[in-house]
């Protein structure tokens, strides 16, 4: 089956990952960081992409950047080939090192951006590596907060950021302003599922249950003026998700036996439905946040996707929250 093609064109953004081989540690020593940042440098120098903000983990590593001419794949195949080779060459080791083709997701918004370098950031601390992301020397933070930055990494626009967001005081404390330190774990999952997301068929549970046909009309175009694909991939966090529903709740109260349900309460169904289409939750996933069995929620999806189509009063109410959490409050247009 031949590979999708990667979404790339000239000064398009990226939030790019890899990991090792079944989780193995793939930056063993402090020289193998080092070497890893000067290959992501020689594509920088050579004007193949920019690098924004990166973070290298034991086991994997995540980068921004900016694809300036459209040839970010062939320069991460060029950082990973040539890294594997001299991993290998220096354990007397064979066979792959990272588990496949780098992962990446087109940032194709500015909030995106901003979410992604916080994210990148919180990596270490995370990990429980370090207690402030700028004390993570393989951190982009780490330079970031200082007066003195290498000259492969690209720090205009984040400079631009600092001026903007981050108040007065030292470039620390207005790195922490502008890019606030920590995400949730509802968000680190969602960027998670992001990244690792794949394209399914034109029957894609999502674009059937979560939307009315105007509203996937809507996502498929924005998408396609985005990153040029179709949205199959989940639209926003968990917690977003239950937000808008609990708004939507306490607006018009409960739902008790209405929409053909008798003894439930619909908005148990809905929250179950938008949960596993808009966020890509897990029905088991669904279970822990509603406390309900897993078998309990996936009868509750099916009721949603049964529900919408045979009761227009319940999926316009479906189509009213989910057109909300797709634009993020905006009208569509």
């Amino acid at each position: 089956m031949a590979r999708r093609a990667r979404n790339d064109a000239p000064d398009t953004w990226h939030h790019v990952m890899n990991r090792g081989i079944a989780r193995r540690p793939v930056f063993e020593t402090d020289e193998d960081r080092r070497f890893f940042l000067s290959l992501l440098a020689k594509e920088a120098r050579a004007g193949r992409i920019e690098i924004h903000a990166y973070s290298l983990l034991l086991t994997h590593f995540h980068v921004l950047v900016r694809s300036v001419r459209g040839e970010l794949s062939e320069a991460l195949r060029r950082v990973q080939y040539r890294y594997s080779r001299r991993f290998n060459r220096t354990r007397h080791r064979d066979g792959p090192l990272f588990r496949g083709r780098f992962l990446s997701r087109h940032v194709d918004s500015l909030r995106y951006r901003r979410q992604v370098v916080t994210y990148i950031h919180d990596n270490p601390v995370d990990a429980g590596l370090v207690s402030n992301p700028a004390d993570d020397e393989w951190s982009s933070a780490h330079h970031l907060s200082r007066a003195r930055r290498p000259r492969w990494l690209a720090t205009g626009w984040i400079d631009s950021e600092l001026e903007r967001r981050g108040g007065k005081g030292v470039r620390g404390q207005q790195l922490h302003n502008a890019f606030p330190t920590r995400v949730d774990a509802d968000f680190r999952n969602w960027v998670e599922r992001q990244l690792q997301a794949r394209p399914r068929s034109n029957d894609d549970v999502m674009l059937k249950h979560a939307g009315s046909p105007r509203v996937v009309r809507w996502a498929i175009r924005k998408a396609k003026l985005a990153d040029g694909t179709r949205p199959w991939r989940p639209v926003s966090p968990a917690n977003a998700v239950e937000r808008l529903i609990q708004r939507a709740k306490r607006k018009l109260g409960p739902l008790l036996g209405l929409f053909r349900l008798h003894a439930k309460d619909a908005w148990a169904v809905l929250r179950a439905g938008l949960l596993r289409m808009l966020s890509g939750c897990s029905h088991r996933e669904i279970g822990f946040r509603v406390k309900r069995h897993a078998s309990t929620v996936s009868r509750d999806i099916r009721d949603h996707a049964r529900l919408r189509r045979a009761v227009p009063s319940y999926a316009a109410l479906a189509d009213r929250i989910a057109a909300t959490i797709i634009t993020g409050g905006r009208q569509i247009g």
